[in-house]
């Protein structure tokens, strides 16, 4: 197919989602892995997340009292094992997936499959102007895949710094991105911040070293968070001073993949933890790592 073609076939299909208020935008990548498929449902009357083992990629699944959130879906061949593991925690409907940035090791799970498994209300991502939207199968798939439940009456949001939004007793913030970043998905993710009565958990996506600076600048103190969700897989261009020493976290988890090619987890971010008493989990070491919050600090579940 020649590029106008398919540039045209393109243009056809946001046109609706936009009317819809579902256009969203852009992605593509690499990975994949397991996950602990014997999981038991645990009790539901506190604040959970968990950071769902997919290898070398990222998906997290928060609770709060009965409403759930999924971010960021693993890479393409994950889907039916995300899928075994949310409903092992009783989840039947999402009130929002939160598809990070265009990479396939966090959206191919979402665009393969997962989305299609269960009833969703809001799906939120970066938005793209159209010389930086990317053009990929992984995305085409996500695209159609979020067609799919605004047929059913999904919404879909951009990604805007402030927006608030309620899960339960506990709510979350858009924080990121403050802007777009040409040529670099990682730096377009969206950066969700979870609170949860007196506790907080960050979220960063594959977010860099030039994202962090411009989020401590805009947001100050306001980045503090009891739990740190690790920017791109713990990589040496990300989890920088700045950043580290804006959240004071007690703890980082960092999604990654067993002997992966990357070289994730850095030595060096594994050291400016190590520095500032900051505990690493990982769950190329780990597995499925669980949190639960009673509202004022969180517990690492066995």
């Amino acid at each position: 197919m020649n590029n106008n073609s398919k540039n045209i076939r393109k243009s056809n299909f946001l046109v609706p989602l936009i009317v819809c208020v579902v256009t969203l935008a852009a992605w593509a990548f690499y990975s994949a892995a397991n996950l602990d498929s014997d999981s038991k449902q645990l009790p539901r009357d506190d604040f959970y997340v968990h950071f769902i083992d997919v290898g070398q990629g990222d998906c997290a699944l928060i609770e709060a009292q009965g409403r759930f959130m999924l971010i960021d879906g693993g890479e393409r061949g994950n889907e039916d094992q995300v899928t075994k593991y949310l409903k092992a925690q009783g989840v039947q409907q999402l009130d929002y997936v939160v598809a990070t940035h265009p990479h396939s090791d966090h959206i191919g799970g979402l665009a393969y499959g997962i989305l299609d498994n269960f009833s969703v209300g809001t799906v939120i991502a970066p938005r793209f102007s159209p010389e930086n939207m990317p053009d990929t199968n992984t995305f085409e798939a996500f695209l159609q895949a979020v067609a799919r439940l605004a047929e059913q009456g999904a919404k879909a949001l951009y990604a805007v710094p402030g927006d608030h939004f309620a899960l339960g007793e506990a709510s979350f913030t858009v924080l990121g991105p403050l802007r777009e970043y040409p040529g670099s998905y990682n730096n377009n993710s969206v950066i969700i911040q979870i609170l949860f009565e007196n506790s907080s958990v960050l979220f960063m996506g594959d977010a860099e070293k030039t994202v962090e600076s411009d989020l401590a600048k805009h947001w100050g103190e306001a980045l503090r968070a009891d739990l740190l969700k690790a920017g791109h897989h713990g990589s040496k261009t990300s989890s920088n001073d700045v950043l580290l020493d804006l959240t004071l976290s007690s703890d980082m988890v960092i999604s990654c993949g067993v002997g992966n090619s990357y070289g994730h987890p850095s030595r060096v971010v594994l050291e400016r933890c190590k520095s500032r008493q900051i505990q690493v989990h990982r769950t190329d070491i780990n597995g499925t790592i669980v949190f639960s919050s009673n509202g004022t600090s969180f517990t690492l579940k066995d």
